[in-house]
């Protein structure tokens, strides 16, 4: 009778890692230890979602491989299976801390499995497709003015003429995309009437622009729920001690989704460049930096203005620079 409540009980458990290549999928698994291999395509989804039919996972976990999990991620979604992606990162140091320094698809999946069992992993909700073609267009226009600024730089120091007349060439053809980049990112936000409202509510506050909001709707939804402080953690702008006995070392943000933290640290510089004396922003800057050094100033800032984004995104009210009335 024991006997049968344990495996009932593994059944009712079972995690499943799967290891994204661009071809293949490799999953493991856990605790029955079973391995099965698909390929990364709409029929290797359909035969994967095929495996787990009868025996249905807790949780599905992978990491984040550049966008080649995407896809496999929209099916599990649309077939209403929990799942959940990693940061790679987080998988290798769960691995090296159980002496696993080998490195194979196969062994891959299986650490994520045991990692996702260990934890007890929830599952995450996947973006809706606004938010999805949202994020792909603000990766795209980062990515064009990258390119830009390189051949800015290359035009510099061109002197032969077919180089220069080619350069040129380049950065007018990234300049029309960038246009079309920017209507097609407004007509999507104003298309969405709750993602117009949190737009129009985060261009309220001193600094945040356009860019910065558009990069915290996607790269935050949770924005406006949850807890606040775990938010800061997730973004990035949360200092961490490195202290140890009598020492007392300099604190440090690191991690975080890197680009709702840049977005953040322009919004912070422009704000503390605003020519108005009540805002607050600058207020903070000025008491930080009378001490500290400036980049101490702008983390605070950063820090500050998404704790108010989320707050008044919560509360749905606009930015009137009197904190008090944010609850």
């Amino acid at each position: 009778m024991k006997k049968n409540n344990e495996k009932q009980m593994a059944k009712a458990d079972a995690y499943i890692g799967v290891d994204v290549a661009k071809e293949t999928l490799d999953a493991h698994r856990f605790p029955e230890n079973e391995m099965r291999q698909f390929e990364n395509s709409i029929e290797g989804f359909q035969q994967f979602l095929q495996w787990i039919k009868n025996e249905p996972p807790t949780l599905v976990l992978c990491e984040a491989t550049g966008g080649y999990e995407k896809q496999f991620v929209i099916a599990l979604a649309d077939a209403d299976v929990p799942f959940r992606v990693v940061n790679p990162a987080r998988i290798r140091d769960y691995a090296r801390s159980h002496g696993i320094l080998a490195k194979t698809d196969a062994i891959d999946a299986k650490i994520l499995a045991k990692f996702a069992a260990e934890r007890k992993l929830s599952p995450q909700q996947i973006p809706d497709e606004t938010q999805r073609n949202l994020k792909e267009l603000i990766v795209w226009r980062r990515q064009l003015i990258k390119a830009r600024t390189m051949h800015g730089n290359q035009l510099e120091h061109a002197s032969y003429r077919t180089v220069i007349k080619g350069t040129k060439t380049l950065i007018e053809q990234i300049n029309k995309q960038l246009e079309r980049i920017e209507a097609e990112l407004n007509q999507l936000i104003d298309d969405d009437p709750h993602l117009s409202n949190i737009n129009e509510i985060l261009q309220s506050i001193p600094g945040v622009g356009p860019e910065t909001a558009r990069t915290l709707i996607v790269e935050c939804p949770d924005l406006g729920s949850g807890d606040p402080a775990k938010l800061c953690s997730l973004i990035g702008v949360v200092p961490f001690n490195r202290d140890s006995g009598p020492f007392r070392g300099q604190r440090h943000i690191h991690g975080g989704r890197s680009l709702a933290r840049s977005a953040l640290f322009m919004a912070a510089l422009s704000a503390v460049k605003s020519v108005k004396s009540d805002n607050i922003f600058k207020q903070l800057y000025g008491r930080i930096t009378a001490k500290r050094p400036s980049k101490v100033g702008l983390i605070a800032v950063a820090h500050k203005i998404l704790l108010i984004a989320h707050a008044l995104v919560k509360n749905n009210v606009h930015w009137e620079n009197k904190l008090q009335k944010i609850t």
